[in-house]
């Protein structure tokens, strides 16, 4: 099965290169067809044909279909396939004999034998099965059955004989946990980050691409300078000195329960459950047009040993402590909002995105005032992961 796999994808990279060769080169005729848009490009194979529309993009033919994105992620459709690009930046691809997602990392994930896969809103990729299908990384290791690669970096594979589940660079956790990082690490790993940061985001030429992006009516400062504690506390109307979360120090998960500065404070499930509270009152809240919001910065969601911010969140809140903003995937060049809310008592803030209502991100407030920051995510109440904020400076691009 893999001598037949790999054979079967090696066909389709020759395949592939014959398709934008004679769509680009002779304009597209009988045997192929080819279309470039703002935010990527798709072609058809043999006998095949193509569409390109406001909201998306589509490839098909009888032999296959490719779609390239505007940052390098590669999705190939096998023969009798089709390629198809969702208004939210979601690819898929079905295929009679297979498919191959290949990430602007390097990471390929392939499927054959009446197979599909995909690249989720979020960033998530994934291989599904008939005859079988294999996930590629940097160690080389090849599995047989489907395939997923989580929004946040997580790969699991899983079949009938075989299954694992796998991180950026090694072994995924499951379950509730937290770990610590050293301050001095987390501002060495942020620093990295912000040198590489190139993405254009947040001006006035992105939010007039990006038409669906919230906007706040006024802002009371720069969007992009940190905010002072003493003004963000005084805007909410929080009276107490700043709480401090730092996860995997001050706050910890271990054995399924919750440590805060060493005392308990109940079960993981719980905490997870308290901050989903927290979020979904903040989606169904109302702020009038009039209000005014307080900008707690742009940031990168950096994951594990990650130095590329790609997954971006721009946030603000208003007085009553609804925070709004944008959650924005540099990859796929999707901008999805962000729903959340301030605990006044315990000075926790919990968000979620889009209709992504079982995704949870948390911060302490004292926090998002800070130039790099730990970050909870909850999956639902099973599954608790720690990712890494940090802010990012203005582009620039200021137009």
């Amino acid at each position: 099965m893999r001598l037949v796999a790999l054979g079967l994808l090696a066909g389709l990279v020759v395949l592939a290169a014959g398709g934008p060769a004679d769509g680009f080169g002779r304009g597209g005729f009988a045997r192929g067809g080819a279309v470039a848009g703002p935010r990527g490009a798709a072609w058809g194979g043999a006998r095949g044909g193509f569409a390109s529309g406001p909201f998306g993009a589509a490839a098909g033919g009888a032999r296959g279909g490719t779609y390239v994105g505007p940052r390098g992620t590669t999705v190939q459709g096998g023969r009798a396939g089709g390629v198809g690009v969702g208004p939210f930046g979601g690819v898929h691809a079905g295929g009679a004999s297979g498919v191959r997602v290949t990430t602007p990392g390097g990471r390929t994930f392939s499927d054959v034998n009446a197979g599909r896969a995909g690249v989720g809103p979020l960033g998530g990729a994934y291989a599904g099965r008939a005859g079988g299908a294999r996930v590629a990384g940097a160690a080389g290791s090849t599995y047989r059955g489907g395939v997923a690669v989580g929004p946040f970096g997580g790969v699991a594979a899983g079949g009938a004989r075989v299954g694992g589940a796998f991180g950026p660079y090694g072994a995924a956790r499951v379950g509730h946990w937290t770990t610590y990082m050293s301050p001095n690490t987390m501002r060495a790993s942020a620093a990295v980050v912000r040198g590489g940061y190139h993405y254009a985001a947040f001006t006035p030429n992105w939010y007039r691409v990006h038409t669906g992006a919230w906007v706040a009516p006024r802002w009371v400062a720069p969007l992009w300078v940190a905010p002072m504690w003493a003004t963000l506390a005084g805007f909410v109307g929080v009276t107490a000195p700043p709480a401090v979360y730092d996860y995997g120090s001050s706050v910890v998960i271990q054995d399924d329960s919750v440590y805060v500065d060493g005392a308990p404070a109940g079960s993981a499930a719980d905490y997870a459950a308290q901050a989903a509270t927290l979020a979904d009152t903040g989606r169904t809240a109302t702020a009038a047009d009039s209000q005014e919001w307080q900008p707690l910065g742009v940031f990168g969601l950096i994951h594990g040993e990650e130095t590329l911010a790609q997954r971006i969140f721009q946030l603000g809140i208003n007085k009553a402590g609804v925070v709004r903003g944008n959650y924005y995937d540099a990859v796929a060049d999707n901008t999805l909002p962000v729903y959340g809310f301030l605990d006044t008592k315990t000075q926790r803030v919990a968000w979620s995105i889009g209709d992504k209502k079982d995704i949870v991100f948390e911060a302490g407030l004292n926090n998002l005032t800070q130039n790099e920051a730990t970050v909870l995510l909850h999956y639902g109440k099973d599954r608790t992961d720690q990712a890494v904020l940090v802010r990012l400076p203005e582009s620039a691009d200021k137009k």
